[in-house]
């Protein structure tokens, strides 16, 4: 049988801090969606919802199983075909900026072949850290609420999980190269580089990436342009999402989930709306100069979520085809930054890896 549980019911989550949860069932997990909702108290935002949520990580005892940021978070379940739900992010008073957060640990919901077996650990606990000062528009209070899918273990025979984890950020400095030792115990799925800021697209961030095995033994990405890398990757289909506001009369930055290729358009909501100027700046961010005290809602289409790039290994269903580590001694990255980062941005590095029961 598959059902959803709820692992927290929705409780308050105003002081920041770090909660965890005890995961206690014996059925199959093949995923957890946890969703943080901020009460906004203005109308000027802070910054992407998605900030509200600083890591979420699920531990067995002292190994970390699965650990990412609410940003890394979001941007892989879109490589992933998992887009969060709701795709509307607010930034008017007195309403919620509501953001969600998908773990899969299988190909798709409900796989068989691959979920967390809880019998395999020993003290599974779901670790979120979060301060709802962070996302939003100057929320003043927060709520937090914890879902699992399960599945009876007589309803599958998992032989592992996919485990997703950052394993380097650093400081991006202009056209530094920063070499970065990645880990070979387990299969790769998919690697993701992302770096978000402010008027800057992906490639202004960080500019070319070498993937190499064993000293340069086997090249698989040749120290290829970020901007080649874009085109020629399959992206899939645009991130789409909504954004809601209320004008002041003045420019005011809207925060966004794409970085390339964003296209917007506004559009009334519920009010008389008779002027608005978007300026496109990149980066996750949009000046919008509307109508004082009228609501609107702009369109948002583009790539990149929170300045991710995915570099997939073979085909995303069939493990057979991911990134074999066992026989390698070593695999780096050399990443090159752009000519002119933003002023003390970082560059995440996360990896999506079979993690096998043996």
């Amino acid at each position: 049988m598959r059902r959803i549980v709820e692992l927290l019911a929705e409780e308050a989550a105003s002081t920041a801090g770090t909660k965890v949860i005890d995961i206690n069932t014996s059925d199959l997990l093949s995923g957890i969606l946890v969703q943080f909702k901020g009460r906004n108290t203005d109308t000027t935002p802070t910054d992407h919802p998605a900030a509200m949520v600083s890591k979420i990580e699920l531990v067995d005892g002292s190994e970390v199983l699965y650990s990412l940021s609410g940003k890394e978070i979001q941007a892989l379940n879109y490589y992933e075909g998992a887009l969060t739900e709701p795709l509307a992010y607010c930034y008017i008073n007195d309403v919620d900026a509501v953001a969600i957060f998908r773990l899969n640990f299988g190909r798709h919901l409900w796989d068989k072949a691959l979920a967390v077996n809880p019998a395999r650990h020993v003290n599974l606990q779901l670790k979120i850290t979060h301060n709802k000062a962070a996302g939003g528009a100057a929320p003043d209070a927060g709520l937090l609420s914890v879902f699992a899918m399960v599945m009876d273990v007589t309803d599958a025979s998992p032989t592992g999980f996919l485990m997703a984890k950052e394993v380097q950020s650093y400081a991006l400095v202009s056209s530094a190269h920063e070499y970065v030792s990645l880990p070979v115990d387990y299969a790769y799925r998919r690697l993701m580089i992302l770096s978000r800021f402010a008027d800057k697209q992906p490639w202004e961030q960080y500019n070319r990436i070498k993937l190499s095995v064993d000293n340069d033994k086997q090249v698989l990405i040749n120290n290829m342009k970020t901007s080649d890398l874009l085109k020629v990757l399959a992206m899939g289909a645009p991130y789409t999402e909504a954004i809601m506001g209320n004008g002041s009369g003045s420019a005011i930055v809207n925060f966004v989930t794409p970085c390339y290729g964003t296209y917007i358009s506004v559009s009334s909501l519920a009010s008389a709306l008779a002027s608005v100027l978007v300026l496109q700046s990149y980066g996750g961010s949009v000046s919008i100069t509307s109508d004082n005290d009228e609501y609107f809602q702009a369109l948002v289409r583009g790539m990149a979520p929170h300045g991710a790039i995915e570099l997939p290994f073979g085909v995303a269903s069939d493990p057979a085809t991911w990134l074999d580590t066992s026989k390698m001694a070593s695999l780096k990255a050399d990443i090159t930054a752009g000519a002119s980062v933003g002023s003390s941005s970082t560059c995440e590095i996360v990896v999506q890896q079979l993690r096998t029961y043996k």
